[in-house]
């Protein structure tokens, strides 16, 4: 039963966005046109992997597989509805989407990776239709072409329905889908890497010259290996005379697909003016549950930023151009009074004679 709610949550319901747009990122079905007419019905159907016979409960397809290999799995689509279902059976290639999150490309896209290495059999034209109250379990084969490069590999086979929308003066062609996420490990050479870039970091201060400040840093996370990657993090910043500060509340990076990126940006207060801090940056890679990823090392880097009280300052500033002003005016009538010219006006005459 928990299986089957699971497929039901997994359905992606893209309500005003166009069919190329599924798997859309947050905030992209407002950019469609708004639909004043009734809304297609939210369709009633699952897919996951299963046996030759059921549905056996993995939460996706995983395989490790060598360059030129093959294998046979299954897919289970159930069909939950009083009615048949015309359903559009497909994979393609997942792409990286919105800060690093997996996205998995329209059926029109082309297929170059996993979504051109997979094949569901028994669809006619991607399209297949299941009975009321159904389980229809197909077979996926895959193949793994020769030239395959080692590392992770992420794409989908998806189970969609269309259908159309209609609104003033428009028409929409609208896909729901379920996306059962296919992640195939080619054997050779694995570099699990992540590295830190843009690293940036500012302070900003008060008034006050003894109140503490906030520092905000920010970088982008990217994947630099051929492994899926995601990683905890931490932020420190350490002071010039010892104080330090460590970030709260920061999210655990999600697993990226080689080549994806995160983006981070956080604030730490309470960070005293000290004329310099290092904002530093620790990450600790992850892979997937289950998967050994020799090499994995943590990764760091930092950057060293102004903390300057500007008020304090200029006040010193302006107290040392004073002193030295006054240094100054008392070494120049040192000199004054002490040169020659100003001694013989000073000189008392003697021996004249009238």
């Amino acid at each position: 039963m928990r299986f089957l709610l699971s497929l039901m949550a997994g359905l992606i319901l893209v309500g005003a966005a166009p069919a190329v747009a599924a798997e859309a990122a947050p905030g992209a079905a407002s950019a469609a046109p708004a639909v004043t007419a009734r809304q297609p019905v939210k369709a009633e159907f699952g897919a996951g992997p299963a046996s030759a016979t059921k549905i056996d409960g993995r939460p996706y397809f995983t395989y490790d597989a060598s360059p030129g290999g093959s294998l046979e799995d299954h897919i289970a689509i159930i069909n939950f509805a009083t009615k048949a279902l015309k359903l559009n059976v497909y994979t393609v290639d997942a792409t990286s989407g919105v800060n690093g999150a997996f996205a998995y490309a329209p059926q029109s896209a082309a297929r170059r990776q996993v979504g051109a290495w997979l094949r569901v059999r028994g669809t006619a034209s991607e399209q297949v239709t299941v009975p009321a109250r159904t389980t229809l379990i197909l077979p996926v084969l895959l193949h793994v072409p020769a030239n395959a490069s080692p590392g992770d590999h992420v794409g989908a086979v998806i189970v969609s329905i269309t259908g159309l929308a209609r609104g003033k003066n428009q028409k929409l062609k609208l896909e729901q889908r379920i996306a059962t996420k296919v992640i195939i490990r080619v054997s050779g050479p694995l570099h699990p890497r992540l590295s830190i870039q843009n690293l940036r970091a500012s302070y900003s201060g008060h008034l006050d010259p003894f109140a503490s400040g906030t520092v905000t840093v920010s970088y982008t996370v990217r994947n630099t290996g051929n492994a899926l990657l995601g990683a905890s993090q931490k932020v420190t910043v350490h002071g010039l005379l010892g104080s330090s500060a460590e970030a709260r509340g920061l999210p655990v990076i999600p697993l990226l697909l080689p080549g994806g990126s995160y983006t981070v940006r956080t604030r730490l207060s309470g960070v005293p003016p000290e004329i310099a801090v290092t904002a530093s940056i620790r990450l600790n890679p992850e892979g997937l549950r289950g998967d050994l990823n020799p090499g994995i090392r943590v990764t760091t880097a930092s950057v060293t930023l102004w903390a300057v009280p500007w008020i304090l300052a200029a006040v010193v500033f302006l107290l040392l151009l004073v002193v030295i002003g006054l240094i100054w005016r008392r070494r120049r009538r040192r000199h004054w009074r002490a040169s020659p010219g100003r001694a013989g006006a000073n000189a008392t005459p003697q021996g004249v004679t009238s």
